[in-house]
């Protein structure tokens, strides 16, 4: 099957080696152009269907990739220092010609979809075009968000976001600028539609039914994740918070069908999988907390006649004469309310045991100080 492309290139290419692009009439040559383009498309549409389909489908790819192969190199011949205006009109007439190459591209695209390469890399030009666009939709919505006061996590998620699309290490797919077409007209009508304050969690189901599966999205949930689990007060209630993130991921209806990246997981399924993992992990220590617990290993519980003021005093103090040395204050906060009841409380929070750790002691100091003599006097006594 017949290349298309090899006299056309070779015009182009001369013309614009030789000096005959701003020395001929700038609008003769792109109509020469505009001419030959309309008819190597036709000429392609026609040799299509004269093909078995896997044959037409790499018969247009090359095509494809002839074009942007050339719209790239006729992009590193603009030159932009020390400009006179001769080198200015070249860069116009090769800007030109390069929008021409880029509406065969389009063409190809639009008329021959099904042979049409879209995990193909764009042109550099498009991939240049590509990140303006993304640069100025980034500035609308950050500055959307600002007005409708989100939160400080929202608008940091989201630069960091935008900040990862502009610095993307290679070119973005055909396919991509699709999706990102479609992705920042969709977030811009939806968080139209949110009511102010906008916050993280509803950002998260926002960005999941657009289908956004960008690495740095996944490990700013997960991060949310965490956090939120770390709030909590006991086992049983990350268990509940953590099943309630799995029954809102799974219910996400996703309004955008291709994701970001298509070499990657679709960001619910990876956001599932890490919500799994996280239920396995609570499942193993509440196991292993059971099995010590029934082993005779580990008591279950110790029960005190202190209040959680009390206890808490001494366990500082303890902490404060050395009795007992941890690197980590909250491991022992955590240990404490797992493993010690009071009269008042037979399940102590570990925010209530954090905050009488760190609050004020009051006249309950005295309570434990009278303990702590009843202590001093059995081991005189006994000892």
């Amino acid at each position: 099957m017949m290349y298309e492309l090899i006299s056309f290139r070779e015009t182009i290419l001369d013309a614009i080696k030789v000096g005959a692009a701003y020395q001929w009439s700038g609008k003769e040559l792109q109509n020469e152009i505009l001419k030959e383009s309309k008819r190597i498309i036709s000429s392609i549409q026609y040799n299509v269907t004269q093909i078995a389909p896997d044959r037409s489908k790499a018969y247009i790819r090359q095509h494809q990739r002839g074009l942007i192969q050339l719209m790239d190199e006729l992009a590193a011949m603009i030159g932009e220092d020390n400009l006179n205006a001769c080198q200015k009109n070249k860069n116009e007439e090769i800007s030109s010609i390069v929008n021409l190459l880029n509406q065969m591209v389009l063409d190809l695209q639009q008329y021959l979809p099904y042979y049409f390469d879209y995990g193909c890399p764009v042109s550099l030009s498009t991939q240049k075009q590509l990140l303006l666009n993304i640069a100025e939709n980034s500035s609308q919505i950050l500055k959307n968000l600002e007005e409708r006061h989100a939160d400080n996590e929202t608008i940091a998620v989201f630069k960091l976001i935008f900040e990862n699309l502009n610095s993307c290490p290679g070119r973005f797919t055909f396919e991509q600028v699709t999706y990102l077409r479609d992705f920042f007209e969709s977030l811009k009508i939806a968080l139209n539609k949110f009511a102010p304050p906008l916050d993280i969690p509803g950002i998260i189901l926002l960005l999941v039914s657009l289908n956004f599966n960008h690495p740095f999205f996944y490990h700013s949930c997960c991060s949310h994740f965490n956090h939120e689990l770390q709030k909590c007060e006991s086992i049983s209630d990350q268990y509940r918070l953590i099943h309630f993130f799995k029954k809102l991921i799974g219910q996400v209806f996703k309004t955008i069908s291709i994701p970001y990246n298509r070499n990657l997981p679709n960001i619910d399924e990876s956001l599932l999988r890490y919500i799994k993992s996280e239920i396995s992990y609570l499942k193993s220590i509440d196991t292993l907390a059971e099995d010590l617990s029934d082993g005779g290993i580990l008591d279950s519980n110790f029960k005190v006649t202190f209040t959680v003021k009390q206890l808490a005093i001494f366990i500082r103090l303890q902490v404060e004469a050395g009795i007992i040395t941890t690197h980590s204050p909250k491991a022992l906060h955590q240990y404490v309310t797992k493993h010690y009841s009071t009269a008042e409380k037979d399940i102590i929070s570990e925010k209530s045991f954090k905050n009488a750790y760190y609050g004020n002691v009051g006249n309950d100091v005295q309570k434990v100080i009278k303990k702590i003599s009843t202590m001093l006097g059995i081991a005189e006594d006994k000892y």
